[in-house]
C-alpha cells in the first residue's frame, strides 16, 4: 500500500529540531478565542513565544466521530499553551522509535484537533508579520504538527503554525455518500485555517498573507486545498514538498470497499455486502472504541492485501465527494477554465521533491525478498522491475495493460545491476512523485492566474541512515530528508553532522521559503536567483551546499511518463482507458494561444 509505503521519512530527519535553551518564561495574549498562555523559550539566543495545545474545533468524538469538525467556542479564563498535546489516533508501531523519541508528548486522543503557534518575543502587532502554515506528511495514517518545531521559521520574521488534523479511519473513511462522505481531515485543516483568519492578528501575524506548506503528505493536502475555490482568502500561497494533488496517492481508488470492510471488521454490519442503513450505521460507529476502529483498518484484508497484487494506488486518502471535490483534481485542473483551476493559478506556487524519491522503494520491495529471491543490498532482479513494478505503473497510473508494461519495462531495463535498482527505484518516484509535480507545475503556469511559479529539486546527500543502511547503489537525497534542515537550526539534530555547511544551507533553504511567504518570490540579497517556472523550459533551483539553476529536470523521464505513453495510448485500442495524465496537445493548444494574444 503506497501510504504505509512512505513510513514517515519525514521524522526521521527531523528528530530533534530547535532548543537551546537557556530559561523559560511565559507569555498571556489575548485573541478573539480567548486569553492564552504560552511558554517563551531563548532559541539560539533570541526569545521565541510558543502558543502550544490551541484547540481549533470541539473535540471529534460521539456524535462529532465521522463529522466535520464543529468551531470551537470561545473559552473563559486563561488557556494553558505551556505544553505540547497529544496526537491523533494512528498506530505507533508504523512510525517507530525514530518518530517518537522527539515528541514530549506521546498519548494518543481523538481529542487532537489542536494548533501551535511560534512568533518572536516581545510580541508586536503594530508590523503584522506573514504567515506560514504547516501541514505534517505521514501518509495520512501518522505523524503530528508537534515534531515540527517552527521556532527557526520564526527567528527569519514571520509567524509558525502547525497543526494536527485527523488521520487514517478517523480523517478518511468513507462510504461515497452522506452517511459517511469523507476528507474529515482536510475539513480539519479549512476549519484550523479559519481559526488563523479570526485569531492569528493577536500573534503579530498578517491574515492576508498566509503560507501554507507541507511534506509528502503535507505537499498533497496543500495542493488539494488550493484546488478547492471555497478556500479563496484562507491563504495566498502555497509550497508543496514531494507531494502534489495530481498524484495517485491523492485521491482513494476504492474507498467504498475500504470502509465496508471496516464497519463489517467492527460488527457494525454482518457481510461487506451488507445493505447500509444510515441511522444504524452512524449510532454503531459513535460507540466503537477508537483502538478497534484503528486495528480494523490497518488489518492486511482492509488495506495492504486488497488487490492480491502490488499497488500504489491509494486507500485511506481523500476521496472525491462531491462538495471539496467535483472530480479528480488532476483533471479539474487540467481544464483552464474550472474553476479549481482559476482559483489554483491565482496563488503563488512553490513544487518541488528530492532528487532521489525513489529511495523510499526500499520499504515497498523489502518484503519482497524472500519470494523473489533477492537481497536488496545486492541490488534489484529485472523480475522485480518487469513482473511487478511495470505492470503496477501501467495498471495504477494508466489503466492499462501488458502492451504498457512491456514499454515500461524496456526503457527502465539495463544490464547491470547497481543501474537497473537504480532505474526500479526511479520507475517508483517517478511515478508517485516527480511526474505529478511536473505535471502540477504546468497546470500552474498555464492555467489563467497571475499567480508565480517555482520549482526546486533537493539534491544535498545527507547522513539520514532511512531506518538502516542504505545499499551501495542508492544515490542522492531521498524521500523526507530536506526537513533536516527545514526545521532546525541543522546543527541541533543529532542524526546528522554539525558542519558550517550544513547551518548554511539550513539558512539557504529557510530563506527561500520565507521570503516566498513573504512576497511571493524566493529570490532574496546573497541567494542564488531562483528562476521562474514555465511550460516552456521548467526552470528550476537545485537547492543544496552550493545552489544552482537547471532545466527540465530528468527530461527523458518526464518526457516517457507525461507524454510517450499517454500519446501511445491515444493512437490505441486502450484509448478510452487512458487518464488525462499527459495533456500534449492541450499545453500546445495554450502555448500557442498566449502567442497570439501577446
Amino acid at each position: 500500500m503506497a501510504a504505509v509505503s512512505l513510513i514517515l521519512l519525514t521524522r526521521l530527519v527531523v528528530l530533534a529540531v530547535v532548543s537551546c535553551v537557556s530559561g523559560q518564561s511565559t507569555s498571556t495574549i489575548n485573541t478573539p478565542s480567548g486569553s492564552v498562555r504560552g511558554l517563551v523559550k531563548s532559541v539560539l539566543g533570541q526569545d521565541i513565544a510558543q502558543f502550544r495545545n490551541i484547540p481549533y474545533a470541539k473535540p471529534p468524538i460521539g456524535k462529532l466521530r465521522f463529522q466535520k469538525p464543529v468551531p470551537i467556542d470561545p473559552w473563559a479564563g486563561t488557556l494553558d499553551g505551556t505544553a505540547f498535546g497529544p496526537s491523533c489516533m494512528q498506530e505507533k508501531f508504523i512510525g517507530g522509535e525514530y518518530q517518537w523519541s522527539g515528541i514530549e508528548n506521546k498519548k494518543l486522543s481523538e481529542d487532537c484537533l489542536q494548533l501551535n503557534i511560534f512568533t518572536t518575543y516581545p510580541i508586536s502587532t503594530a508590523h503584522k508579520k506573514p504567515v506560514m502554515f504547516m501541514i505534517h506528511g505521514g501518509s495520512f495514517i501518522i505523524e503530528q504538527g508537534t515534531a515540527y518545531d517552527s521556532s527557526y521559521f520564526a527567528m527569519k520574521g514571520v509567524v509558525g503554525v502547525n497543526i494536527n488534523y485527523r488521520l487514517g479511519v478517523f480523517g478518511f473513511l468513507s462510504t461515497g455518500d452522506n452517511i459517511l462522505p469523507g476528507n474529515y481531515g482536510l475539513w480539519d485543516m479549512i476549519e484550523a485555517l479559519k481559526w488563523v483568519q479570526t485569531n492569528i492578528a493577536a500573534f503579530g501575524g498578517d491574515p492576508d498573507n498566509v503560507t501554507i506548506f507541507g511534506e509528502s503528505a503535507g505537499g498533497i493536502s496543500v495542493t488539494l486545498l488550493a484546488s478547492i475555490p471555497s478556500n479563496r482568502g484562507l491563504f495566498h500561497r502555497v509550497a508543496a514538498q514531494s507531494g502534489s494533488a495530481t498524484s495517485l496517492m491523492s485521491i482513494s481508488e476504492d474507498p467504498i470497499r475500504v470502509a465496508r470492510q471496516v464497519i463489517k471488521e467492527v460488527g457494525c454490519i454482518p457481510t461487506v455486502n451488507s445493505t447500509i442503513n444510515s441511522n444504524v450505521l452512524t449510532n454503531c460507529l459513535r460507540y466503537v472504541s477508537a483502538e478497534r476502529l484503528m486495528n480494523a483498518s490497518l488489518d492486511p484484508t482492509t488495506n495492504v492485501h486488497y488487490y492480491g497484487y502490488f499497488s500504489i494506488a491509494s486507500q485511506l486518502y481523500p476521496v472525491v465527494d462531491g462538495e471539496l471535490f467535483r472530480r479528480k483534481p488532476r483533471d479539474s485542473l487540467a481544464d483552464p477554465n474550472s474553476a479549481e483551476s482559476v482559483f489554483f493559478s491565482s496563488i503563488d506556487l512553490i513544487a518541488g521533491t528530492m532528487d532521489n524519491e525513489g529511495a523510499v522503494a526500499l520499504y515497498m520491495f523489502y518484503p519482497y525478498e524472500q519470494s523473489m529471491l533477492f537481497n536488496t543490498s545486492e541490488g534489484y532482479p529485472p523480475e522485480l522491475l518487469c513482473d511487478l513494478m511495470a505492470p503496477t505503473v501501467a495498471r495504477d497510473m494508466f489503466q492499462a495493460g501488458s502492451d504498457i508494461s512491456d514499454m515500461i519495462c524496456k526503457r527502465y531495463s539495463t544490464d547491470e545491476v547497481g543501474q537497473r535498482s537504480r532505474n526500479i527505484a526511479n520507475l517508483y518516484g517517478d511515478s508517485c512523485f516527480l511526474a505529478p509535480t511536473v505535471q502540477i507545475l504546468d497546470f500552474h503556469n498555464l492555467g489563467k492566474g497571475s499567480g508565480s511559479t517555482y520549482q526546486y529539486v533537493f539534491s544535498q546527500v545527507t547522513d539520514t541512515p532511512y531506518l538502516f543502511e542504505k545499499p551501495y547503489w542508492v544515490q542522492g537525497a531521498g524521500h523526507g530528508e530536506e526537513t533536516g534542515y527545514q526545521f532546525g537550526p541543522y546543527n541541533q539534530a543529532p542524526a546528522f553532522r554539525s558542519t558550517e555547511q550544513a547551518r548554511g544551507l539550513t539558512d539557504t533553504f529557510n530563506s527561500y521559503f520565507v521570503n516566498f511567504a513573504k512576497t511571493g518570490d524566493p529570490n532574496g540579497a546573497g541567494l542564488v536567483p531562483w528562476p521562474e517556472y514555465s511550460f516552456d523550459d521548467r526552470k528550476y533551483i537545485d537547492i543544496k551546499h552550493e545552489p544552482s539553476q537547471g532545466k527540465d529536470l530528468f527530461k527523458a523521464r518526464m518526457k516517457f511518463l507525461l507524454d510517450e505513453i499517454p500519446n501511445t495510448l491515444s493512437v490505441g485500442d486502450e484509448t478510452s482507458s487512458a487518464p488525462d495524465l499527459s495533456l500534449s496537445v492541450y499545453y500546445l493548444f495554450w502555448i500557442v494561444l498566449r502567442v497570439l494574444i501577446q
